[in-house]
């Protein structure tokens, strides 16, 4: 990745340098703040299923297969979402985009809320998983491409922690709302951001896609809007020249791409892999392997959700500091250890076992936050939205391989130790994929 790497930060170009300069910036400090809340919500419609399926197998009479599918069905509209919107804001920019895909996220919520039967809901969330899976990778294109070099990692983990924290508010909110007034509320519920929407018509476009485009001036004027200092043009610059607006994923292999290209994919699908299975599976575990009591389980799965929740916080503060690549090295990499050492783990030992896992958990879900902000600075702004969408899209793979892979060992062999030797060995790649494979990005420019 190190073509790649130097090439995304070749040089402060006369965007990059605005963006860097003098200014109130009093748009710009706000715009993680709007975006994370808007986004808060399409966390919620990711994860809206699994706290609302219960109550459909009981209303609907679902057998397991069924069920199943309505989960995967979100999923794969994910999958597909996030190539096809990530290659569409790449040749329209991004807010038009995203605007579009809030404003779907949000009437297909209610849809969901009123689907008469199984096949509909099916259906609906299949169509709403297109919107799902597109807007949180436009979204984290746009506010990278706004931030200053020197504090993007605080100005993204911004918007990323609030946009997290859909996963807390749903589990909490549906403990309340779903007994008290079914399910369908919490689908409708996900509609909250298309009262929001009108305060998208005041975020200008991003200047770094304006140039690209040849837009110069409205780049300029982008800028003044976010509350920078407009630049004075050159007439070279007035004019601009405006390149193939057609991009495509098939970029990302080009020459020169490949090494970069196929190491961010690497990393994208190992994390997500390990990441979802943990987060998946790790109750049933505790309950079906351990003999730990429910209650119990699940408190344990609380603390590690609670610590996982505020390391967007801790990395706030110090990724600008210290860089990309060492949490992500040192957090797999002592993860991966504390999942391999699960293989020797007395099973009446509860403390221990909960120990390695929360620290399991905890190690690979460094890598997953880092990366999104990682993988936006790798590339460059040109194909930087498809490549976004392109590594969400093999994270949403790996969601939907992770229950066949972990349920398939379980049932072929009745034993969970295959399952954490696969997760810590894919960890300790992870670590060296980073070591290895990347170079440090914090503080270096994004390139056009």
């Amino acid at each position: 990745m190190a073509a790649g790497a130097a090439g995304a930060a070749a040089g402060p170009t006369w965007v990059g340098e605005a963006l860097n300069g003098g200014g109130a910036w009093t748009l710009r400090s706000r715009i993680p703040y709007i975006l994370g809340f808007i986004m808060l919500f399409d966390s919620w419609d990711s994860v809206v299923i699994a706290y609302t399926l219960p109550s459909i197998i009981r209303e609907w009479n679902l057998s397991a297969i069924a069920s199943g599918f309505l989960i995967s069905a979100g999923y794969g509209g994910q999958f597909i979402g996030a190539i096809v919107c990530g290659a569409l804001a790449e040749r329209r920019g991004r807010l038009p985009v995203l605007r579009w895909l809030v404003l779907a996220m949000g009437v297909l919520a209610i849809v969901c809320s009123m689907a008469g039967s199984y096949e509909q809901l099916v259906a609906f969330r299949l169509i709403q998983g297109l919107a799902i899976g597109g807007a949180l990778p436009v979204s984290v294109c746009y506010v990278n491409e706004l931030a200053p070099t020197a504090s993007r990692g605080k100005y993204f983990v911004t918007f990323q922690f609030i946009t997290m924290s859909g996963y807390g508010v749903a589990a909490i909110t549906s403990a309340w709302i779903v007994p008290e007034y079914g399910w369908r509320l919490m689908f409708a519920l996900g509609a909250i951001p298309l009262l929001f929407l009108p305060l998208m018509f005041y975020m200008p476009e991003s200047p770094r896609w304006l140039a690209t485009r040849g837009r110069n001036r409205e780049a300029a004027y982008s800028l003044e809007k976010l509350g920078g200092v407009a630049p004075t043009l050159s007439i070279e610059q007035e004019a601009g020249t405006a390149p193939d607006a057609r991009v495509s994923a098939r970029e990302l292999v080009a020459p020169g791409m490949r090494r970069q290209t196929g190491i961010a994919a690497l990393l994208w699908f190992l994390t997500s892999l390990v990441s979802f299975g943990l987060v998946t599976w790790v109750p049933s575990i505790y309950v079906e392997i351990f003999d730990i009591p429910v209650a119990d389980a699940l408190s344990y799965n609380a603390v590690a959700a609670i610590c996982i929740f505020f390391l967007p916080i801790v990395l706030r503060q110090t990724i600008d500091h210290v860089g990309r690549r060492p949490p992500a090295i040192i957090g797999t990499g002592i993860g991966g250890l504390a999942l391999l050492a699960m293989l020797v783990a007395p099973s009446e030992e509860w403390v221990l076992v909960v120990g390695l896992l929360i620290v399991g958990q905890l190690g690979i879900s460094v890598s997953s936050l880092i990366l999104w902000p990682y993988t936006a600075e790798i590339f460059t702004t040109r194909v930087r939205s498809v490549a976004l969408g392109t590594s969400s899209s093999l994270a949403r793979a790996a969601s939907m391989l992770t229950p066949l892979l972990v349920g398939g060992v379980l049932e072929v062999t009745g034993s969970v130790t295959l399952v954490f030797l696969i997760f810590g060995l894919a960890s300790l790649v992870v670590a060296l994929l980073w070591l290895l494979g990347t170079r440090e990005t914090a503080g270096r420019e994004m390139g056009l």
